[in-house]
């Protein structure tokens, strides 16, 4: 015992052996939950020794010799957003119920910072990447990605996308197009013709595919698309807020009687623009987002909004992710429905300010 506090170095698998009178092997297999079989009268001695030593197994050495990390990462494109937040509660739930570490990667939505993560997460060797958001549009990006993700595949790694995506893995999406659909056809139902819709980042497909849904509903109803109504946003509030100003700039016969947000951080920021405007919502102008967040049911007034079941698509995820290393089949698709959540942001047709 001396000479152990003396290297202050941590019990080894060689002390809990000869503490408990067995061999290394068997200690190991004790250890590492071995399914070689051990006798109960041996297998509580050698635990029985890792416990007054303080013996922890090395993770690391652990992994190497299995070839798994226990590892599991998630690329967000902006991990102080609470869509996010949602989605990796759902996938830490399940990576931890299966003893896995899960680290979160925040991009940033730029393709270089994306790509960085990607090299770094296959140097260190994770076992599975959840690219949580969608494709970063730009030149020569998706095939670079593609590269290592193909690199991390061969020996072994699982990669599962959670929104539409140029890579080609397993994904499991929400039905974005569907839910703006959906949400302008409302809007459109509560009388509203003149629907203004405050776009995502322009190099991210989920933005993109959620502005088609707002275009193809307005062209089913027989209406003209109007290039004034589509304003820039940043999936942001304060891209929500510099939207609203745009649009009080646009004359009275032309203005939108509706603000659809691509999602709800914007329509909070677009609700705040028009409050400090004193514009009052939904009696000025009705506003709704996309992704029902928590805060959605707090704000005054509630925000009416597509739900999307941010936990649950990051639970499926990793749940596929986990099937997949286990060389198990998954679909290559897999699409959650939307629903359209109304509440008091949105009111029937009536005219502007």
């Amino acid at each position: 015992m001396a000479r152990r506090s003396l290297s202050k170095q941590p019990p080894s698998i060689v002390e809990v052996a000869e503490r408990a009178g067995v061999s290394i092997a068997t200690a190991s297999r004790v250890m590492s939950n071995s399914s070689y079989p051990v006798n109960i009268a041996t297998r509580e001695k050698v635990l029985k020794a890792a416990t007054e030593l303080g013996y922890t197994p090395n993770s690391l050495a652990r992994s190497l010799r299995s070839q798994r990390s226990k590892l599991i990462a998630a690329i967000v494109g902006d991990n102080a957003d609470p869509y996010f937040a949602e989605i990796m509660r759902g996938v830490e739930d399940v990576a931890s119920e299966h003893g896995y570490l899960t680290i979160v990667c925040n991009s940033d939505r730029q393709p270089a910072k994306e790509l960085h993560y990607l090299r770094t997460l296959r140097d260190y060797r994770a076992d599975g990447v959840l690219f949580a958001g969608g494709a970063l549009n730009e030149p020569s990006h998706a095939q670079r990605l593609e590269e290592v993700v193909n690199e991390m595949k061969s020996r072994g790694a699982a990669i599962i996308t959670l929104a539409q995506h140029t890579l080609g893995v397993p994904s499991i999406q929400t039905d974005n197009f569907g839910g703006a659909r959906a949400m302008t056809t409302r809007l459109l139902e509560l009388g509203h013709r003149r629907i203004a819709f405050v776009a995502g980042p322009s190099n991210l497909t989920v933005a993109n595919v959620r502005l088609q849904g707002y275009m193809a509903a307005l062209v089913e109803a027989g209406l003209s698309l109007d290039p004034h109504l589509i304003l820039t946003g940043n999936f942001d509030r304060e891209g929500g807020q510099r939207a609203a100003h745009d649009i009080a700039q646009i004359p009275v016969e032309h203005r939108p009687t509706a603000i659809f947000a691509a999602n709800d951080q914007t329509a909070f920021g677009v609700m705040l623009g028009l409050g400090e405007m004193g514009w009052r919502v939904p009696d000025a102008i009705s506003v709704c987002g996309f992704g029902d967040l928590p805060m959605a049911q707090i704000v005054f007034p509630q925000l009416t909004t597509v739900s999307i079941p941010l936990r649950q698509l990051g639970r499926t995820g990793t749940l596929r992710l986990l099937a997949a290393l286990r060389n198990e089949e998954i679909p290559p698709l897999e699409v959650l429905p939307t629903t359209v959540v109304e509440r008091s942001s949105t009111a029937p047709y009536r005219e502007a300010l």
